[in-house]
């Protein structure tokens, strides 16, 4: 997907003002007035640096993707012991099921891949593929120092992601609360 490059503060206030709108309203509930108003520019200001409503939310959904798996791909600890590495990775991807951004994101991603199904192949590219792929490295790097027996580590990968947030996501998608599931150094 080609881009439109946003490199100046008005560009960065149209990108806080269309993530502010899309992740409220998802991209069919946003308008270019309302993201133009959050962004404090004119319409005229908001094409310039992003040719279309489309573009612009496609620019967000990569831009969160990337934000958000930043908190999973962040370096372990070199000292955990196996259990520990495991752990620590569970409680990364349960943080980032419990963070309102990122159940916002999701909706609208799910919300707007009926008529931008780009948004799905963003979302996943950027998103799951990347945090199985970090997961799955992980547990290479671990079978190789013969600390696990995983020969299949992607498959792994994808396993444990499930086994982490399976028991979260659904509930926090529909508003659900979730029962003795806090953010990692919250009190519960």
């Amino acid at each position: 997907m080609e881009m439109v490059s946003m490199r100046n503060s008005k560009a960065d206030d149209v990108l806080r003002g269309a993530r502010t709108i899309f992740l409220r309203c998802g991209f069919e509930g946003a308008s270019v007035d309302a993201i133009a108003e959050e962004a404090n520019v004119s319409k005229a200001t908001l094409y310039a640096h992003s040719p279309s409503k489309e573009r612009l939310f496609l620019i967000v959904v990569d831009t969160e993707c990337a934000r958000l798996s930043a908190a999973i791909s962040r370096p372990l600890p070199k000292d955990l012991d196996p259990r520990a590495i495991l752990e620590e990775l569970s409680r990364r991807l349960i943080n980032l099921v419990l963070d309102d951004d990122y159940i916002r994101l999701l909706r609208a991603c799910i919300g707007a891949v009926s008529v931008l199904p780009e948004a799905g192949e963003i979302y996943m590219k950027a998103g799951p593929k990347l945090a199985t792929r970090h997961v799955g490295q992980v547990l290479h790097a671990l079978h190789d120092a013969k600390a696990l027996n995983v020969e299949d580590h992607l498959s792994a990968a994808g396993q444990l992601i499930h086994l982490s947030v399976s028991g979260v996501i659904m509930p926090r998608l529909s508003s659900v609360p979730t029962v003795g599931v806090t953010p990692a150094g919250s009190a519960g």
